[in-house]
């Protein structure tokens, strides 16, 4: 039987989760109670051990959590929720239900250092809610899927999209900002691709951020090379590998 820590105990379970972890401003919006999620632990009122499973699915591992355990709590999970587990880079080799995992090199970004590439000349504006309701209606939904509600993206999201004629091209966000950190990502529409826009939007989303006394994750598939090009453009340098553990559903 899973040991579920009620939310008001999230306090217990930080000091385990001492070393930084790829992808941590998500994490740390979870502690601090801007991402809901469920967290599982070997001892209610003492625990030792812990897996943070978001609701968005990114899952953590606490720092000494051991591989049998680690195998037994996400055993039971994945019997009702899909998983994608951060693997730290120490972990690396030594992977949790093999028959069942699909292992995604990924990168992160965190050190950065001037663009030297100058951005195209476009017009790159904050999120508003006429720009929003213009968005192919996957990626409406998407966002939706997110945050709730049309209001609630505007209020909490905070990025920029690139307008030509009218028409949104690219959509740049900073996502899980917390303690001094977000987390970027961009997406280009079709038919607007290799035309800059991705790296100019980014660009500006990098500036105000900097305005703003925030630094910048970026982080990909290790196979996605137009994202791992993009990110060496924006002037980021010096990647930590790790990966992603994919568990579908086993019901």
């Amino acid at each position: 039987m899973l040991a579920q820590l009620t939310e008001e105990k999230r306090d217990l379970i930080k000091p385990l989760f001492l070393k930084r972890q790829p992808n941590n401003s998500a994490l740390w919006c979870y502690f601090d109670g801007k991402m809901s999620g469920k967290t599982f632990v070997d001892d209610i009122t003492s625990p030792t051990k812990a897996i943070c499973r978001l609701d968005m699915s990114w899952t953590y591992i606490s720092d000494e959590a051991d591989l049998p355990w680690i195998e037994e709590v996400l055993g039971e999970v994945i019997k009702k929720d899909w998983l994608q587990v951060i693997w730290v880079p120490e972990r690396k080799g030594t992977y949790p239900l093999k028959e069942f995992a699909k292992i995604i090199p990924r990168l992160e970004f965190i050190e950065r250092k001037e663009a030297l590439e100058k951005a195209c000349d476009l017009e790159i504006t904050p999120f508003t809610s006429e720009l929003f309701d213009k968005l192919p209606e996957d990626y409406k939904n998407w966002h939706l899927q997110n945050y709730g509600t049309k209001e609630a993206f505007l209020q909490k999201a905070f990025g920029f999209y690139a307008v030509e004629n009218g028409e949104v091209c690219c959509e740049s966000e900073a996502a899980f900002t917390c303690r001094g950190f977000t987390e970027m990502g961009v997406y280009t529409f079709e038919p607007y691709r290799r035309r800059g826009f991705a790296f100019a939007t980014c660009l500006k989303t990098l500036e105000e951020l900097e305005k703003m006394g925030l630094k910048a994750i970026w982080a990909c598939d290790e196979e996605n090379a137009e994202s791992v090009r993009l990110a060496k453009r924006l002037g980021f340098a010096n990647p930590v590998k790790y990966e992603f553990l994919y568990f579908p559903t086993q019901n």
